[in-house]
């Protein structure tokens, strides 16, 4: 009886090692699929964000280029204004900008002029023309309707 006690233990002992062998050999199983899991989650991801940096660099270069052309058309329209017979005050006026954006303008239509590459990003770029808060006296009236 004895005897029959302790061969029962020894084979509940050996079932219980090899269930657990079998569990750790399962999980490990299930750590190296995450593992792949996981890697392949990161290269797809990887090629998607490269593809995205591609597209952004892409819509930037293309609003860069159309920026940079309708800033010259800014300079031609401010330049034909003055050739009209405006001064620098006048054509700031109409446009409402500073007279100094106004000189800025018509030096970098005067540079796209003489050189006819197209130049983007050129040191002559000019900032984009901001709205000049009106003086107080302007403000109720208007910047068009001064006395």
């Amino acid at each position: 009886m004895r005897l029959e006690r302790s061969r029962e233990r020894v084979r509940q002992r050996r079932v219980l090692a090899r269930q657990r062998e079998q569990t750790i050999a399962a999980a490990v199983r299930r750590y190296l699929q995450a593992w792949q899991a996981i890697n392949a989650c990161e290269a797809a991801r990887d090629r998607e964000v490269a593809d995205l940096r591609g597209q952004i660099s892409a819509v930037q270069n293309r609003a860069t280029e159309e920026i940079t052309r309708l800033r010259a058309d800014q300079a031609a329209v401010a330049a034909l204004i003055r050739d009209q017979g405006q001064s620098d005050d006048d054509v700031a006026d109409l446009l409402e900008i500073s007279a100094k954006q106004v000189r800025q303008l018509i030096s970098t239509a005067r540079a796209h002029a003489s050189d006819p590459r197209p130049s983007l990003g050129s040191s002559q770029e000019v900032p984009p023309a901001r709205r000049q808060a009106p003086p107080e006296s302007e403000s109720r009236e208007g910047p068009h309707n001064r006395a």
